[in-house]
């Protein structure tokens, strides 16, 4: 009698991608996105640059007005404030970029994926501060050609490198929040610009607050702008205090923090009536 013997070869299985993976791979995706449109990148990257010089020409006569600090430039007293500026700016991408995923049903398809839901929101943020130091890098060479001189230490550089960087994650986390709640790109860059113009014009960036009315300077308080203007620029000047570092990231954080709560807070309010 003879004895048939079947031989099977097991198949490796193949596992879940870790959320890190995961992650590499949505940034990765957003990167190569913004490059295969080489002309919205090159105007993203350079309209800070052409505002900067723009500016500083326009305003420069603040300079000679009440309240301005005594002995600085108006270039050294603006280009910190174009750096958080073009930060917020820059953000609004985030959220045309988020309405985009909706119209195109990217975002459904994400959702039917075995991945968190706040990836595709951390690789967004990822991508605004890679463009953010990049714009920073360029904005710096513009500033120093117009005459602008950095007083600070390498302390000063990496933290208001810090501040940078955690300013652009919030908006781009409050543009993001915009884009999936309106998902209309054509909406979203109206929306957009109506949040954009109070963060930026109620700060510190183009003039100092104590010229503002009252009611201007109360909302500037509570603006993560007015306070990211406030450290970067004491960071150029070699001035600012730890605690002009902590509030700038206090306040951005805090925003962030708000932002990133409220899809949480409507998904468990939407999961509580369904009981």
């Amino acid at each position: 009698m003879t004895t048939i013997r079947t031989t099977t070869t097991a198949t490796p299985s193949v596992g879940r991608p870790s959320a890190l993976d995961q992650l590499a791979a949505l940034t990765v995706r957003n990167l190569r996105t913004s490059a295969r449109v080489p002309q919205l990148l090159m105007f993203s990257l350079t309209m800070p640059m052409a505002m900067l010089v723009l500016f500083s020409q326009v305003f420069r006569s603040v300079a000679a007005g009440p309240g301005f600090p005594a002995g600085v430039s108006y270039i050294v007293f603006l280009t910190p404030a174009m750096l958080a500026v073009s930060t917020v700016m820059a953000g609004t991408n985030a959220g045309v970029s988020a309405a985009i995923d909706h119209t195109n049903g990217l975002h459904d398809r994400f959702a039917a994926l075995p991945m968190r839901a706040a990836l595709p929101g951390m690789a967004r943020t990822i991508n605004e501060a890679v463009f953010t130091l990049a714009r920073a890098a360029l904005l710096g060479i513009a500033a120093v050609a117009l005459g602008f001189e950095f007083h600070g230490t390498a302390g000063d550089a990496t933290a208001a490198v810090l501040v940078l960087v955690v300013l652009a994650g919030a908006m781009s986390a409050l543009f993001g929040l915009i884009g999936d709640r309106l998902r209309r790109p054509d909406v979203v860059q109206f929306a957009g610009m109506m949040v954009m113009m109070p963060l930026m014009f109620v700060s510190s960036a183009f003039a100092p607050i104590e010229t503002m009315p009252g009611w201007m300077q109360a909302m500037a308080t509570v603006n993560p702008v007015a306070h990211a203007t406030d450290a970067l620029r004491g960071h150029v000047l070699g001035t600012a205090t730890a605690g002009d570092t902590l509030t700038a990231l206090v306040a951005a954080i805090g925003l962030w923090a708000v932002v990133t709560a409220v899809p949480v807070v409507t998904r468990m309010i939407r999961s509580a009536r369904t009981r």
